[in-house]
């Protein structure tokens, strides 16, 4: 027992011994290792993609769409009752008919007789009323007869009187029978004055009578006329509703007619835009105007792979909608500009305008001088853009630092919105400045002044495009779009 715990004495000692060596020779490498190089790590920037701010003339038209409807549309009803004797043999819907063909004809022979009846009546007033001034015209030759006589009468009983009287002359009887001769013309001369007298009245009645009596002519020569219907225009045919045999009568409709001379679109914009339309269509000129030439406007209807074209003008502004909340004017397209022009395609088969057709209207606006347009992505909280401005101290320019700005959103253009132009003095006033860089790439929690870096560390002008010019890329609104710096990443 003695040997075996002395020998594990002697092995104890010896693992112990060779531990204290193991960390004896550690300890001497790390202290005399070589130290490592030293390198100095520049801290990173973030880097993002801007782009330059320039102004331009901004003349961008208001977008607004609308469906054609015929600005004159006519019911045809009929104003006499009969039986349809006639109906033209084109009367079919989509039919275009000329102006002043005959559309549909009423059996006249009721209305033939009425108008022989009612020419019998008025020649025989006619003829009362000449008979009424030859009756006068004799009583008055016969009043002036019974007058001398009534004057010869009047001179005999008064000769007569003076020799019985005086003379004693004759007898009473003889008196009397002169005096009563006398008496005699007398009340002639007074019966003749009474005809006479009513005589006007009775022309008058007649008269009366006689006008009564052309009405109903001048009534049944229209009911005759009526009985033949026409086309009061060039006319495309919407509906028809009568055929020959038909008994029709008013007040119901026999035939729809659209008039070709000119077509509407009530175009419907954000009630906001109608502060940008040009002056001569903004709504109060409208209104002073009755008969406005005003710009032109440039109406669309598209389909797979063309786009046709028609020219209008806006007649008059004509309300503001309740149901959508938009401002609504009227364009017209006359006859005149009926033909549309083609982009893209065969214009030998391009389809004419036509009513119910969904178009899409340019009303031009009043051209903005010096106009400010940035992206709307750029816009954080709807009035701040970020700028990068760079550092003096920078050798090439590539580093500087994020700072903010504020803009006013005037009006937007798809992408983009207008934030200044020249001569603006409503609203907050625009911060962002011309030839100013503006952050176009994401921007997580940005916090002004911090350091930032251009992407791709390259910096190139941009500008935006005059609306003289050619138009750039856009999204269909007509927005001019920005020069941009390095390449926008998307957040992934």
């Amino acid at each position: 027992m003695t040997l075996e715990r002395l020998r594990r004495f002697f092995q104890l000692i010896l693992s112990g011994g060779l531990l204290a060596i193991g960390v004896l020779v550690a300890a001497w490498l790390v202290r005399t290792r070589p130290a490592p190089p030293t390198r100095t790590t520049p801290p990173r920037l973030l880097q993002v993609a801007v782009a330059s701010v320039e102004p331009t003339v901004h003349q961008e038209p208001v977008v607004g769409y609308g469906t054609v409807r015929p600005k004159n549309e006519v019911k045809i009803i009929p104003q006499v009752s009969g039986k349809l004797v006639f109906k033209h043999q084109d009367l079919a819907v989509g039919k275009v008919l000329a102006a002043g063909e005959l559309l549909f004809e009423i059996d006249s022979e009721v209305y033939e007789a009425r108008v022989r009846q009612a020419d019998a009546e008025t020649r025989g007033l006619e003829a009362s009323v000449a008979r009424h001034d030859q009756e006068m015209a004799n009583l008055d030759e016969r009043i002036a007869n019974a007058e001398q006589m009534l004057a010869i009468a009047e001179a005999d009983y008064l000769t007569s009187k003076k020799l019985y009287e005086v003379e004693q002359v004759g007898t009473q009887r003889d008196l009397d029978l002169v005096h009563q001769k006398y008496l005699q013309q007398k009340d002639v001369m007074v019966e003749l004055h009474s005809r006479r007298m009513v005589m006007p009245h009775l022309r008058r009645e007649t008269e009366a009578q006689l006008d009564a009596a052309r009405a109903r002519l001048q009534q049944a020569g229209h009911d005759l006329e009526s009985t033949k219907i026409f086309c009061p225009f060039k006319a495309r045919v919407e509906s028809v509703a009568a055929h020959t045999s038909q008994m029709v009568m008013p007040p119901l409709s026999i035939a729809t007619l659209t008039d070709l001379k000119a077509f509407e679109v009530s175009v419907g914009i954000d009630p906001r835009e109608l502060r940008w339309l040009d002056g001569a269509i903004q709504p109060n000129a409208l209104e002073r105007e009755e008969e406005a030439a005003g710009p032109e406007v440039r109406v669309a209807w598209s389909l797979p792979g063309q786009t046709l074209i028609w020219q209008g003008r806006v007649t008059r502004f004509e309300r503001v909608d309740e149901a959508t909340r938009t401002a609504r004017l009227v364009v017209e397209i006359r006859d005149i500009d009926m033909v549309g022009r083609m982009e893209g395609g065969d214009a030998e088969t391009a389809p004419t305008l036509s009513i119910g057709m969904h178009c899409r209207a340019e009303l031009p606006v009043a051209p903005l001088v010096d106009a400010l347009i940035v992206p709307r992505h750029a816009i954080y909280d709807s009035r701040w853009v970020y700028v990068f401005e760079p550092d003096e101290n920078a050798p090439d320019g590539t580093t500087g630092r994020l700072m903010r700005r504020r803009v006013p959103l005037l009006r937007g253009l798809g992408d983009h919105v207008l934030v200044d132009y020249q001569g603006r003095s409503d609203g907050a006033p625009c911060e962002l400045k011309s030839g100013e860089l503006v952050v176009v790439s994401p921007l997580i929690k940005p916090v002004v002044g911090m350091r930032i870096a251009l992407q791709d560390a390259q910096v190139t002008q941009g500008s935006v495009l005059p609306a003289e010019g050619p138009r750039p890329p856009s999204d269909g609104s007509g927005a001019a779009v920005l020069g941009q710096v390095g390449i926008i990443k998307p957040i992934r």
